[in-house]
């Protein structure tokens, strides 16, 4: 995984991941509200890019972190943003553009 190949999945698909973010959340997403939902949640799972040498295990702590994070709340008497990331997470394509959205902050932060 590349820092041009992450970039350009990323703007690609972009359309595409929100409008499938959109169905699934059932309300209208845009980039600022999926990087609330996805790219906001390093502090809520104590994932620091820069902790990491690559990408992919960045990406891995996130997962894992999210899947600590969804188990621990899975049974909350309301909705909260764990369920949502879970909900989205089960698509496969947006699974995939989570991951690269994910790396794509990796690169960032060590540029």
């Amino acid at each position: 995984m590349t820092n041009d190949e992450v970039i350009q999945f990323v703007k690609e698909n972009e359309e595409k991941a929100l409008e499938i973010t959109s169905e699934i959340l059932e309300k209208g997403t845009t980039m600022q509200s999926f990087n609330g939902i996805v790219g906001g949640k390093n502090a809520t799972y104590d994932v620091d890019a820069l902790a990491f040498d690559t990408p992919e295990g960045y990406v891995e702590a996130w997962l894992n972190s999210h899947r600590q994070r969804f188990s621990d709340e899975k049974y909350a008497p309301y909705e909260k943003s764990s369920h949502r990331v879970h909900k989205l997470l089960k698509n496969p394509f947006l699974k995939q553009y989570i991951k690269n959205y994910l790396a794509r902050t990796y690169f960032k932060k060590h540029n």
